[in-house]
């Protein structure tokens, strides 16, 4: 791992397995982009409070714009004094405002289980996001080990507790059907982070299908096929999303 995930903290202690997995998504992240985007200039970051996207942006020494969509802004004047700008984005509902291939890379760390439309704002990354472009993708794992555990006991998986905030939850492989429908997006690496309780480190092999959170790589391809939010449109259901 080329960034420690003990120095994203910024000092602050990681008490929790939860903690320190946390980190290694982060650092995680940054070596997918190191390692697949480090000439990008244009970077975007899906739902966050910034200080993460300032980190990522250090991954890209060329770097000229960096911007945040969420629903509220939550940086802080180091966030913004930094260079990172904001546009209020309803990613379930909006198309983002942004010309068609205006990023070079997209940074979405663990959003999409906290929405019930994930088809528009898939279909929208896309759309903003250039041609060749690298999207890192995060979700909590549905099959992650503990979880295995939680469902053969008849317990809620801590992805999508009963009275929590995750609305939607995915397993890893399903997901990257899901991420590489109709060849929209091609896979350049998958990462695997933690096995909880036991650690928090990387996932080799087919230890992956267990990890608690796997970290997507993407590279935007440019294929004449319905994207996500076409296909749902055209498909019957019962719910308004």
């Amino acid at each position: 791992m080329k960034n420690d995930p003990k120095a994203l903290s910024k000092g602050k202690e990681m008490r929790t397995r939860h903690d320190k997995t946390q980190m290694v998504i982060k650092a995680t992240i940054g070596d997918l982009i190191s390692d697949h985007a480090s000439d990008a200039e244009r970077l975007l970051e899906v739902a966050d409070i910034g200080w993460q996207t300032l980190f990522y942006r250090s991954q890209m020494p060329d770097a000229k714009l960096t911007m945040i969509y969420d629903w509220r802004d939550e940086r802080s004047e180091e966030v913004k004094e930094g260079g990172i700008d904001f546009r209020q984005v309803d990613l379930e509902e909006s198309r983002f405002p942004d010309e068609d291939g205006s990023y070079d890379v997209v940074v979405c760390n663990q959003v999409f289980e906290h929405l019930k439309n994930i088809f528009l704002p898939l279909s929208e990354i896309h759309r903003v996001l250039r041609p060749g472009g690298t999207f890192i993708f995060s979700v909590p794992n549905l099959s992650a080990l503990h979880n295995v555990f939680l469902t053969m006991f008849g317990k809620q998986p801590t992805t999508i507790r009963l009275a929590g905030s995750h609305v939607r939850s995915y397993a890893i492989w399903s997901m990257t059907q899901f991420l590489t429908y109709n060849g929209h997006f091609r896979v350049l690496d998958l990462k695997g982070v933690g096995l909880h309780p036991f650690t928090s480190v990387r996932m080799p092999g087919v230890l992956r299908t267990y990890c608690h959170t796997p970290v997507w790589a993407l590279r935007k391809e440019v294929v004449d096929r319905p994207n996500w939010q076409e296909a749902r449109e055209a498909t019957f259901t019962t719910t308004n999303f």
